[in-house]
């Protein structure tokens, strides 16, 4: 496997010193930054909301949510140990304070996470292992009744396009229709070198 395709994979399951560098990338590079806090927004948090993030890499995304939930909790579930690590040391304070929980685990491993959640939020992360009807019901089974699911994509590797993100934003948007959320909508920004997507959906209200 050469350099870069190693450098790829790290993204995927970052670990060691090349999975520091992926987060290190994944944490300073614009685009994502405007990406993260554009699906933060959409979001429309309440400051006492309980919120998952799944695959919060590096952190940043979790810091965005704190800033708007101080009265209330969230959470991050990675299965990279090295990603927590840099989650851990970039929201120290909120861990110290209670506000912020880590945990390793999978996409089909969510059954001991401290739910049920009003928000609950994927960026660049579902693609790898969460694209299943298992893992996206355990996934809304979080939900509290006509709470948030967002997930952002943008396409990355050697040839990105608008078309990319656009296909995955449909799959996605069927995906969550077929395990029963409703209001879903699919959301675009535009982005160098191509445009992010955001899809919405929201958990059915009890009858």
């Amino acid at each position: 496997m050469s350099m870069q395709s190693t450098l790829v994979s790290q993204f995927h399951h970052p670990r060691g010193l090349l999975g520091q560098l992926a987060g290190w990338i994944m944490a300073s590079r614009a685009s994502n930054l405007e990406r993260n806090r554009w699906t933060v927004d959409l979001l429309e948090l309440n400051p006492a909301d309980r919120v998952l993030e799944l695959g919060p890499g590096p952190g940043v995304t979790l810091g965005l949510l704190l800033e708007q939930t101080n009265a209330g909790l969230v959470v991050g579930m990675d299965h990279s140990e090295t990603m927590l690590a840099q989650c851990r040391k970039r929201n120290a304070r909120a861990v110290r304070e209670g506000r912020l929980q880590l945990t390793q685990g999978s996409f089909t491993e969510l059954l001991d996470l401290p739910g049920p959640f009003d928000k609950i939020v994927a960026v660049n992360a579902l693609q790898f292992d969460g694209m299943s009807n298992e893992a996206l019901s355990q996934i809304t089974a979080l939900l509290k009744p006509g709470g948030t699911f967002a997930v952002s994509f943008q396409p990355r590797g050697s040839e990105p396009t608008e078309e990319k993100a656009l296909a995955f934003g449909e799959k996605v948007a069927s995906l969550l229709k077929g395990v029963g959320l409703t209001g879903i909508r699919i959301e675009k920004l535009p982005l160098e070198p191509v445009c992010a997507v955001c899809v919405l959906a929201l958990a059915p209200q009890e009858s």
